[in-house]
């Protein structure tokens, strides 16, 4: 089941001092335990490039999709985990441009500068391409940003935002000299600024309620990028995209990109049989796709992750040496080697939960989760549970048993829940396994956290931080499902939040891992590869970390 570093030019030197937080008094380098390293022996991105110049003109895309979004504004919730923002990838952009380990350049084709005009407090200037126009032909300008930035920072309850951080830091939007130059002024400073700098929806959608929660169930968004969405079937689950008349870049080399919704097995056999040109691989389409002629499989560093969730609030889970013990006992590298050779590429075990591996600035805070059966069971010994005759640990006649639900019809969610159960059994610890309707796992199971431990994958992301911090604090945050946090927490992150000195919040990123897994209520696992099979021919397009592609130039090659 899934849920969800800028240049130093641009990044000027400078912190958020909090008395009180040892993130800041001294205390915010990394253990010697922790390493900085790669953990992976994948690229971040593996499509194959070729020059412009060397791609055919006029050739169709088929690409496919998993299910058509119930809506095409990716700011709405009813987008979050679908493939809203897949399907629209090649319809849109924005001011910067996502590159291979997660850092950041500006594009060019939508601004042309975006930099750091103060720090005191955190102010970003940004200048427009004066060409760059909506699909209508209205100019995208500094009004549009206004209107998206009152839209999404939480100050009018009549729209349904899929989430207000960063834009609840922002203090005001205000023009420039031209209406395509404006100044974007933070309360305080957020390191993760080039997330909230630019509009991605036009000032008419920003500032109607009805067209923002309503107005895009069936039809996408208007489009600021090389391709306009033509068609959308939600009938026979196809969208049409065409190259955007009012592009004002590079021509894009594709005539025609289709999307084809359908299950991950049913699109690898229609790649299998000629009818698409790129699929997604996952664990139980491999063995199709490693056998279809004229393609290749593509493995990257992958942005999904999977870990247990320790329930802190109830139960045995609420000593945290019971905690340490049932991480000390789960056998991650194992996991990761089930993970990844089931998609033919090598493991990648997590030693974080804030940045993944091959991502700039990832470092391996895990040491004090290495996995050690006899540290583990003297951490349950130590917490009064004792091995009986019988090798199960008992307190006050009460045997040790955790409750882990599972969604059905989950096969990489069973094994990975399969090989934890035999993991605890290791030291006495029994798992009672729950199969639960897998539409009403989150619903009924993981939000109300009626469960002791459970497993599910989430998403990593370029700008991690604000993300990760959900996951810990507040205790009645949306995404943390762990019943327990500490105040720690949240003065920590926003110091890390608040540090704009790269290196300096590496080191501050790399301590929050620490602390996080100093009692652990969540254990990372390991990262899935991603796996793309691409037909022969099809280049600037496939399996990529973070990279976006430049649609302009993702083609097939000339025939020689």
């Amino acid at each position: 089941m899934r849920t969800f570093a800028a240049p130093a030019a641009l990044l000027l030197a400078g912190s958020l001092v909090l008395s009180g937080c040892s993130l800041v008094s001294g205390d915010d380098k990394p253990s010697s335990t922790s390493t900085s390293k790669a953990a992976t022996n994948l690229k971040n991105t593996s499509w194959t490039k070729a020059d412009r110049a060397d791609v055919a003109q006029g050739r169709t895309l088929r690409l496919g999709a998993t299910a058509i979004p119930n809506n095409f504004n990716p700011a709405h919730p009813d987008a979050v985990n679908s493939d809203a923002a897949r399907i629209l990838a090649p319809t849109g952009g924005g001011a910067i441009r996502i590159t291979s380990t997660g850092g950041w350049r500006v594009d060019h084709d939508y601004a042309e500068s975006v930099e750091v005009a103060d720090t005191d407090p955190l102010k970003i200037e940004v200048k427009l391409n004066p060409r760059a126009v909506w699909q209508g032909g209205t100019s995208i300008t500094a009004a549009d940003m206004v209107a998206y930035w009152k839209a999404q920072n939480g100050s009018d309850d009549d729209y349904e935002v899929a989430s207000t951080d960063g834009y609840d830091d922002i203090e005001s939007v205000e023009q420039g000299d031209t209406k395509f130059d404006y100044t974007v002024t933070f309360k305080t400073p957020n390191a993760e600024w080039p997330l909230y700098v630019y509009p991605h929806l036009a000032a008419n959608v920003s500032k109607s309620p009805k067209l923002f929660n309503r107005g895009f169930r069936t039809r996408a968004i208007s489009s600021n990028g090389p391709f306009i969405v033509k068609s959308i079937d939600t009938r026979r689950g196809t969208v049409v995209e065409l190259p955007n008349p009012r592009w004002w870049g590079e021509k894009p080399k594709l005539s025609r990109i289709t999307f084809q919704v359908a299950t991950p097995e049913v699109l690898a056999k229609a790649l299998a049989a000629g009818e698409l040109d790129a699929v997604d691989i996952e664990a139980n389409t491999y063995k199709i796709a490693k056998n279809v002629k004229g393609a290749a499989i593509q493995r990257a560093a992958g942005i999904e992750w999977s870990q247990v969730t320790l329930n802190g609030a109830r139960g045995p889970l609420k000593d945290p040496d019971v905690r340490r013990a049932i991480a000390h006992a789960i056998d991650r590298k194992a996991i990761a080697v089930q993970a990844s050779s089931a998609l033919g590429a090598p493991p990648s075990p997590l030693g974080s939960v804030m940045r993944l591996p091959g991502q700039q600035g990832y470092v391996d805070s895990s040491a004090k989760l290495d996995f050690d059966l006899d540290t583990a069971k003297q951490l349950l010994t130590k917490a009064g549970w004792v091995v009986g005759t019988d090798g199960k640990r008992t307190r006050d006649g009460k045997q040790l048993t955790l409750s882990m639900p599972i969604p059905s019809n989950t096969p990489t969610n069973r094994h990975r829940a399969s090989r934890i159960v035999q993991d605890l059994s290791k030291i006495g610890v029994q798992v009672r396994l729950r199969s639960v309707p897998a539409e009403r796992f989150f619903s009924l199971f993981v939000i109300p956290l009626d469960f002791d431990i459970v497993t599910f994958v989430r998403r990593g992301s370029p700008f991690p931080i604000g993300a990760a911090e959900s996951l810990f604090y507040p205790v009645d945050s949306a995404q943390n499902y762990t019943g327990v946090t500490e105040d720690r927490f949240g003065k920590g992150w926003d110091v890390t939040m608040g540090t704009l000195d790269d290196k300096l919040r590496d080191k501050r990123v790399a301590k929050l891992d620490e602390w996080v897994l100093d009692s652990p209520t969540v254990v990372p696992l390991a990262v899935t590869p991603i796996a793309v099979v691409v037909r022969k021919g099809l280049v600037n397009y496939g399996a990529a970390q973070f990279e976006q592609p430049d649609w302009t130039m993702v083609g097939f090659t000339k025939k020689k």
